[in-house]
């Protein structure tokens, strides 16, 4: 089957490789003061958020991305109280965060406020954990908020777009060491760090840039399958001094919670820190 430009959506990588969709209608196109946002009804991904020409949510898979952001600090941590999301203005992270009913306040801190409004019209599913009233939106850059706190956070979940633009900062050591001053004793914080496969050296840059800044061995990668991400193969890193979260002993999810994920349980938990042989080379050299 021949492709029709003008019915298919393709998010070029690297001018070498690139993922499609055939869309059935635009929904949404606008220009914020930071990025072009798009928003297309799919038969197969379900409605799909385009930022700057690359894959933010599906419909379809964005849960896989979701939780395994949020769970693995949380079940790490066990109990977290005050929660703070920088980035993620799809309001995905902030869904999983309050499934919890031990949060006491969940700050999501978003710089571009537009993609806040068009997830809530487009995506309600993804952002209804936006509703919830303990859930407090800044509009505000993440890395100079993140600054004012000490010691104020059981979990931070930096859920950033690529390290281009306004999400540079975001893959900095001076953003990681704020991050890591900004937990309470005992917290954890995750940060996406990008496909092993297709963003080799700012996977292993992040990687041991966290591990630098959190101390050595406290900075754990894992991975997870998101299909509509370049090279499909993404990965996260947590980071505790107090936790190692590959070695804890397995934590049984809440009821509430068991029936209410669709990717995340105990056992993906610990196979996700099972890192493949190619990707504990490229972190060993």
């Amino acid at each position: 089957m021949s492709i029709k430009s003008d019915q298919w959506f393709s998010e070029i990588f690297g001018g070498t490789t690139a993922f499609s969709f055939l869309f059935s209608k635009k929904l949404y196109e606008s220009k914020s003061h930071f990025q072009n946002i798009e928003v297309y009804e799919t038969p197969a991904l379900g409605r799909v958020l385009i930022l700057d020409g690359c894959f933010m949510v599906t419909e379809a898979d964005s849960f896989i991305y979701h939780e395994m952001l949020v769970h693995p600090a949380m079940a790490t941590v066990g109990n977290a109280k005050k929660v703070l999301v920088i980035g993620g203005g799809d309001g995905g992270a902030v869904t999983e965060v309050v499934k919890y009913p031990d949060v006491e306040s969940c700050t999501l801190c978003e710089i571009d406020p537009m993609v806040v409004e068009v997830c809530r019209e487009f995506f309600p599913h993804v952002s209804s954990g936006l509703n919830d009233p303990r859930v407090t939106f800044v509009n505000e850059d993440g890395a100079r908020f993140i600054q004012q706190f000490k010691g104020e956070f059981d979990v931070v979940l930096v859920d950033s777009t690529d390290p281009v633009g306004p999400g540079e900062v975001l893959f900095q050591e001076p953003f990681y060491l704020a991050v890591k001053e900004s937990l309470r004793r005992g917290g954890a914080a995750v940060f996406q760090t990008e496909s092993p496969l297709f963003m080799r050296d700012v996977f292993v840059k992040a990687v041991k840039g966290l591990d630098g800044t959190f101390g050595r061995d406290h900075a754990k990668p894992f991975l997870a399958t998101i299909p509509s991400y370049p090279g499909a193969l993404w990965s996260f890193t947590l980071c505790s001094e107090a936790f190692d979260p590959a070695h804890q002993k397995t934590r049984t999810l809440p009821p509430h919670l068991s029936t209410n994920l669709n990717y995340y349980n105990p056992e993906i938990h610990f196979s996700a820190f099972a890192l493949p042989q190619f990707v504990r080379k490229m972190l060993a050299g």
